[in-house]
């Protein structure tokens, strides 16, 4: 009896040593194919590149939670670029939007309410947390509320609405195609110009502390903490 308790002891005990075995190597495979180079700044920046869509709810999410909180800690340091497309595709002369026609009118709306505001990332940043948070004024109201807010002028951005099929479309798909075809996914986040689907990733859900750990590692700012 001993001598079969002991050879399934040492027979259980190999079994333990190769799962744990197998444990690790797994492991190793996962982190391989999931890492990714640290975040770094370009000449002291880091660029955001946000693609959007106005009735998405991780859009929602995002502008609201992490690019704001990101936005509020550290905003010199940052570049913001808005690409309000998403899913969309121009045809014929008519949009098709992944959450319809309201989806279609905003996302125009946001494109000619940022070309206005372009040159002023403060108010570019405020108007699309405007937005993108209740009541969703463009998405849900059909409203220029934000837009009047950000102190526009209201006549030029309807006409500027109201003639789709422009140089800013046509910025604005071509701006999209890439990241939405390696990302696949909305709001689609590109830092410093290099689409990256596992950075995207990480960004996403937590975009503050990808900064801060950036910015730490660059000698030439006043950054000297980080949380996770």
């Amino acid at each position: 009896m001993y001598i079969v308790y002991d050879n399934v002891s040492v027979l259980s005990t190999r079994m333990h040593r190769a799962v744990a075995m197998s444990v690790k190597v797994i492991l190793c495979l996962v982190l391989a194919c999931t890492y990714v180079e640290a975040l770094q700044t370009v000449n002291g920046k880091i660029k955001i590149s946000v693609g959007t869509t106005a009735g998405c709810s991780d859009t929602v999410n995002f502008i609201s939670q992490q690019l704001k909180e990101a936005y509020d800690l550290y905003k010199e340091y940052l570049e913001i670029e808005y690409v309000p497309w998403g899913r969309t595709r121009f045809e014929n002369g008519q949009f098709t939007c992944q959450f319809g026609v309201n989806d279609c009118w905003a996302n125009r709306l946001h494109r000619c309410a940022l070309n206005m505001l372009r040159g002023n990332q403060d108010a570019q940043v405020r108007y699309m947390q405007c937005e993108y948070a209740p009541p969703f004024p463009s998405f849900i109201q059909g409203s220029y509320v934000c837009a009047r807010e950000a102190g526009l002028d209201l006549v030029n951005l309807d006409h500027c609405v109201a003639n789709v099929g422009d140089e800013l479309d046509t910025r604005a798909q071509a701006a999209a195609a890439q990241p939405m075809a390696v990302i696949n996914f909305v709001p689609s986040i590109v830092l410093n110009d290099e689409i990256d689907r596992n950075r995207h990733n990480e960004a996403f859900r937590r975009l503050p502390s990808l900064i801060c750990f950036a910015l730490l590692d660059d000698p030439n700012n006043d950054i000297t903490s980080c949380q996770i």
